[in-house]
């Protein structure tokens, strides 16, 4: 259930004391099952929602800027912040590949976000998980790096908070080189006009694992079991009260 070892460091050019504090809680003390589901289900959810709308956010503030004649200092010191943070160099913002940008600067779907983590941390139970903060398998490399999977001396990246690990795990798919072919498929649906969801998009996926066509197939099976508890439990959360 581990990931193929690429991944892009997340390190943000700007802190927010706002992010989720919390780490992950050990998700064993719920009988497997049902009880251990609606558990991960309510403990990550709105993590990725929170994640997904400050991505969001800065998507429609580039969409807006794109076609801006003026800029100020602040706007364009934002743009290169959001450029750094994604992999990118925008000397200005005449000199901005803004077709790219975008591709890269967009949510996850939230079924997609979840499956993976089921399959990668064995619905939050893995060591990585619980001591790392760490549901997508990332790894990381280099003496005393995160955690180490024993007897392999393979390490794992370690994040202070779940909320950190989510970030990190998005910032990946939407910039590493190994995840190309998931930001085009989405960018092309998008431009389509058409439902940018888990199932269109687990197929570009292929390098996520060395397990190949038998890790989409479970991504595909998980999601297939899961996805009315998914749709329910996202719709309860949304109906909740602030």
């Amino acid at each position: 259930m581990l990931a193929l070892s690429v991944f892009s460091v997340f390190t943000p050019s700007h802190a927010d004391a706002s992010k989720p504090s919390f780490q992950m809680p050990d998700l064993r003390e719920h009988p497997a099952g049902s009880d251990r589901k609606i558990a991960f289900f309510n403990l990550m959810i709105p993590l990725i929602e929170k994640a997904n709308d400050e991505i969001q956010n800065d998507r429609v503030w580039l969409t807006h800027m794109r076609d801006q004649k003026r800029w100020t200092t602040d706007s364009r010191q934002r743009l290169a912040s959001l450029c750094s943070d994604y992999g990118m160099s925008c000397k200005n913002e005449k000199d901005v590949d803004w077709s790219t940008l975008l591709a890269r600067v967009d949510t996850v779907p939230i079924q997609l976000v979840l499956i993976q983590a089921v399959e990668e941390s064995g619905w939050g139970t893995s060591r990585f998980a619980r001591e790392g903060n760490n549901l997508f398998g990332m790894r990381c490399f280099g003496n005393n790096c995160g955690l180490e999977q024993i007897g392999t001396g393979s390490g794992y990246q370690s994040f202070a908070t779940v909320y950190d690990g989510i970030e990190a795990y998005m910032r990946n798919l939407n910039t590493h080189n190994a995840y190309e072919h998931l930001r085009t498929r989405r960018a092309a649906l998008r431009d389509k006009g058409k439902n940018v969801n888990a199932l269109a998009l687990i197929p570009s996926l292929q390098n996520y694992s060395i397990r190949g066509d038998a890790y989409l197939a479970a991504l595909q099976s998980l999601l297939n079991t899961n996805a009315p508890l998914i749709e329910e439990m996202r719709v309860q959360d949304s109906d909740d009260p602030a």
